[in-house]
């Protein structure tokens, strides 16, 4: 005979309806455009580069959007940033650019652009990532942008940090970033933009994902653009002018 707990036991081994990283969405998005977006919240973290990476976007865009610091406390997914569109939870912000694309672009990324993407999300941003962590100096630049207690007791602690935190241990398949640069930079080949003539949202997002290692003076930063970059980068952040 079921009982009363029944109900819950079934919910409890129910698959999750959100997506996971790098996960596409179970169940798309309605065919909304930027006017349809009533309610958007950002849930991330000040110098978080995905988090900037989608700020950036939504301003860029011009779409009202909400911030809350943190992850979405009552969400399984604790990683950030999380996107809320109209009470629709998106996660992993490189499954938020493939989806943002079709509603502020009007129109699917194509496979080339889906590939620039997550070659930086996967790969170039991870490297960068790295490269501060490894840094007494670009760590205390980020602890300065950051602010606060929390970025004071980085600033304190910057150099045991870039002693004892080694993330390319954990990740023996990561490039180095000066390798992604020249990557990206031969799928830019003569263009201008990655979307060609005129920046698309991939390029709003690699470069809203710069700006916390720009902000934070970081060498990181300098090695990624010096393997040809810099002229793209220069290029887009005369469109794009944003702050963390």
């Amino acid at each position: 005979m079921p009982t009363q707990e029944t109900p819950l036991m079934e919910q409890q081994t129910q698959p999750s309806k959100i997506n996971a990283e790098k996960e596409d969405l179970k169940e798309p998005l309605p065919d909304w455009t930027k006017e349809d977006l009533k309610e958007v919240v950002v849930y991330g973290m000040k110098i978080s580069p995905p988090s900037c990476k989608i700020r950036t976007i939504l301003k860029h865009y011009g779409v009202n959007f909400s911030e809350v610091e943190g992850p979405k406390k009552d969400s399984e997914y604790k990683k950030v940033p999380v996107l809320m569109l109209n009470g629709r939870q998106v996660n992993d912000s490189y499954i938020m650019v493939k989806e943002l694309a079709k509603i502020l672009d009007g129109k699917a990324l194509t496979p080339e652009l889906i590939q620039v993407e997550e070659t930086f999300t996967f790969g170039a941003m991870i490297s960068l990532e790295a490269d501060v962590a490894d840094s007494c100096s670009d760590l205390c630049g980020c602890a300065g942008l950051l602010g606060g207690c929390f970025g004071c007791l980085l600033g304190t602690l910057s150099c045991c940090v870039a002693c004892c935190v080694n993330i390319r241990r954990g990740k023996p398949e990561l490039k180095d970033t000066a390798t992604y640069g020249a990557l990206l930079s031969e799928k830019l080949a003569e263009k201008k933009f990655f979307h060609g003539d005129e920046p698309g949202i991939v390029d709003v997002s690699i470069f809203g994902a710069l700006l916390p290692f720009a902000e934070a003076k970081t060498q990181a930063l300098e090695a990624f653009l010096d393997a040809g970059m810099r002229t793209w980068y220069e290029s887009v952040s005369g469109i794009v002018q944003q702050k963390v």
